[in-house]
């Protein structure tokens, strides 16, 4: 074991980096229904409340028709769901005269993708507003293969909503019955004129699975590092073939997030679960609120949408990334993870980030208790290690104090605190606080991304005592967690309590 706190530390300053603007343009798409889980139709703008992290926002522009939509209908054509091909070809004609249909809309504003995977993923037909374009395609699916279902969804993601010029299909994208498509790819063609608006698109992903996964490369985890910093809603149905390694609990979850929702339907139910997806995409609305005063733009924000009448649901996506990609909470990357010692320093360097926190540091204060005395009388033999534990998955963190020759893992969240000779008792004050980035001694090859966020400082008392602290996070990048971890573990390790900022 290594002790954490001797890693190779870049200091971050303010001067190291670029200014960046702190104002951005967030899109929500939503929807709205009743108890009867019937969509609401008629909302206003001042009916709706956005909250970002908390904040409440000003709601820049608001439409209540969003059909002008991009759909991508994603397909499981894998050998086994070969029993529903019929019913599932018929649905998916219906739904396109469905989420196409022109009530009270122009032609072309709904574009329709198709895209069957098995083993790997095509696109047969790429944002048409042609229903017979779509339905001609549909009628060339063909079931067989294994299901690369993590692999074919992150692929859509990533390559189905960009803005490259409208494909045509290439033929033929499944031969011979074997069912398995070549690699994500289309030919492109001449895009139809576009709308006066073709950013303003609202996104949709139709999932049909039976989320079974036994191919794919990535991991299911992955799909959600994906999905959650993009603008796109995801309806799954979730068909029950009997497949052994479904998944439904992890799809429930991705689908939510998004905003969507996972209906579960059998083949006799197809027809009926395709047309309430359709009516539900005709019926969502779009928002958008200026961001403004984010200090960290590389972490993940919560959002929450709400309406103010009695009884209404609002389904809309769990948050966004300021900047992409971003880091959550729990240390997970929205996006992807950084690949490199060079990315994870250019994702950190930013100057308004590392002031805020230093200011922050500066700001901590701790009063002793009656433990205290007793702690800082062996600190100078006896220095102090506390991490956070967790005793169980789902359990929540633990604080941990160690004493004398402790070691930790190289990966611990941990904080060291030492001192030359025993402090005098008093109130405890942070002084020098320095933020850095540090990696693994000697990183090379897998090792290059390794990193920790760090945090060294003193604490001073009025009788001129002196302790030092020393913070790691591994695999976080620099955030106001690293201000919260180490004001919670000087409370726990010294025995003291933390005073209410001025």
């Amino acid at each position: 074991m290594l002790r954490a706190i001797f890693l190779f530390p870049i200091l971050l300053y303010a001067q190291d980096a670029v200014f960046k603007s702190n104002v951005r343009e967030v899109s929500v798409l939503f929807r709205a229904v009743d108890r009867g889980n019937q969509p609401i139709p008629g909302i206003t703008a001042s009916e709706v409340r956005v909250e970002d992290e908390g904040i409440v926002r000003p709601i820049r522009s608001f439409r209540g028709d969003v059909a002008h939509a991009q759909v991508v209908v994603l397909v499981d054509v894998s050998g086994s769901m070969a029993s529903v091909f019929g019913p599932l070809e018929a649905a998916l004609e219906n739904f396109a005269d469905l989420v196409t249909e022109d009530y009270n809309h122009e032609p072309g504003d709904v574009l329709l993708t198709l895209i069957p995977f098995s083993t790997s993923a095509t696109v047969l037909v790429d944002r048409t507003s042609n229903t017979a374009e779509f339905k001609e395609a549909v009628r060339r699916l063909r079931p067989g293969g294994t299901t690369a279902l993590v692999d074919s969804v992150m692929a859509t993601i990533e390559n189905a909503f960009d803005s490259r010029p409208v494909a045509r299909p290439r033929r033929p994208a499944l031969s011979g019955g074997e069912g398995e498509s070549g690699p994500f790819v289309s030919s492109p063609s001449a895009a139809p004129a576009a709308p006066k608006d073709e950013t303003s698109r609202s996104k949709f992903l139709v999932l049909f699975t039976d989320a079974g996964e036994n191919s794919s490369a990535h991991p299911w985890s992955e799909i959600a590092s994906t999905m959650l910093g993009r603008d796109i809603t995801v309806y799954s149905i979730a068909f029950e073939s009997g497949s052994p390694d479904s998944d439904f609990s992890t799809l429930s979850k991705i689908t939510a997030q998004s905003g969507g929702k996972l209906l579960h339907a059998g083949a006799g139910q197809l027809q009926r679960v395709y047309a309430e997806i359709a009516r539900d995409i005709r019926t969502h609305y779009q928002l958008t609120f200026a961001a403004t005063d984010i200090t960290n733009t590389r972490m993940w924000r919560n959002l929450r949408v709400t309406v103010n009448r009695p009884g209404v649901m609002v389904y809309a996506r769990a948050g966004y990334c300021p900047e992409t990609p971003c880091q959550r909470e729990d240390g997970t990357f929205v996006g992807r993870r950084p690949a490199s010692w060079n990315e994870v320093l250019s994702l950190s360097r930013d100057p308004v980030l590392v002031d805020a926190l230093r200011r922050r540091f500066s700001e901590l204060k701790f009063q002793p208790t009656r433990e205290t005395e007793n702690v800082l009388r062996n600190l100078a033999s006896r220095p102090l290690l506390v991490e956070k534990t967790w005793t169980g998955k789902n359990s929540a963190p633990q604080l941990v104090s160690r004493t004398g020759s402790a070691q930790v893992g190289m990966d611990a969240e941990v904080c060291g605190i030492s001192a030359d000779k025993p402090p005098p008792s008093g109130e405890l004050a942070v002084a020098d606080p320095e933020i850095r980035l540090a990696r693994r001694p000697g990183a090379s090859g897998s090792d290059e991304s390794y990193f920790q966020s760090q945090a060294v400082f003193y604490l001073e008392t009025a009788g001129g005592g002196r302790i030092r602290v020393q913070c790691n996070r591994p695999n976080f990048l620099i955030s106001e967690g690293l201000v919260d971890f180490a004001a919670q573990a000087v409370s726990a390790g010294l025995k003291v309590r933390l005073l209410p900022s001025p």
